[in-house]
């Protein structure tokens, strides 16, 4: 047997939902760099956590300045590209629809790379206010 066991079985699904929680921000993540294929994850990591960042701000606004330390430059930068689109859309679709969540938005974003028929993004209806 293999993994992550314990006596404790609240500690042990908690830990397994975790991992399984990040090994699918990851999938996304990596969809979102090539929605064209899957990336394991034994080479995407590399490719994709080897690089140094510097966080500049200026005018209430952070930008982020990529150096990146793999030998597949090239690769990564049309990689890092299309990561900056698909948050770049997120971001532009948030600030304009202040009820919509930003993760659906990502997902969405990333599903329609993948498969172009299942159309644009439609906000939900206002949420019902409250009181």
């Amino acid at each position: 047997m293999s993994g992550f066991t314990t006596q404790d079985i609240n500690r042990c699904q908690t830990t397994a939902r975790a991992c399984a929680l990040v090994y699918n921000w990851w999938s996304w993540y990596c969809r979102a760099a090539n929605p064209s294929a899957r990336m394991e994850a034994i080479t995407s990591r590399p490719l994709l956590l080897a690089a140094v960042g510097k966080a500049a701000s200026h005018a209430g606004q952070t930008t982020l300045y990529l150096t990146p330390m793999h030998g597949k430059t090239s690769i990564l930068k049309s990689l890092i590209a299309n990561i900056r689109a698909a948050l770049q859309h997120v971001r532009l679709t948030a600030e304009q629809f202040k009820t919509t969540d930003p993760w659906a938005v990502l997902m969405h974003y990333v599903s329609d790379k993948i498969a172009p028929t299942l159309g644009p993004f439609r906000p939900p209806d206002a949420l019902p206010a409250t009181g």
